[in-house]
């Protein structure tokens, strides 16, 4: 009976983290990002009134990314995945 508060937890836990990475939130360019970074983002966007004000920060986020990964000497994909390797932009 000594395990049974620990599966308990662990149960809690698996049910609590996401299954897929379609259920994971999505974040353009999240692997070039910092987690404060990433925290700002979500505060930014958040914050942003209206639909067309978070479209303009989401455009302005895309950008900003484009560049860092064009820096890095890696490619943002269409969904905002580090793509590495060879092949023209």
């Amino acid at each position: 009976m000594k395990g049974f508060p620990i599966i308990l937890l662990a149960a809690a836990l698996a049910s609590a983290v996401p299954a897929t990475a379609e259920e994971r939130e999505y974040i353009y360019g999240a692997e070039l990002m910092s987690a404060s970074e990433r925290e700002a983002y979500r505060r930014g966007l958040t914050s942003a009134s209206g639909e067309e004000a978070r479209g303009q920060y989401r455009q302005r986020h895309r950008e900003r990314l484009q560049k860092r990964a064009q820096q890095r000497g890696v490619q943002l994909d269409e969904k905002g995945i580090v793509r590495r390797g060879g092949g023209a932009q």
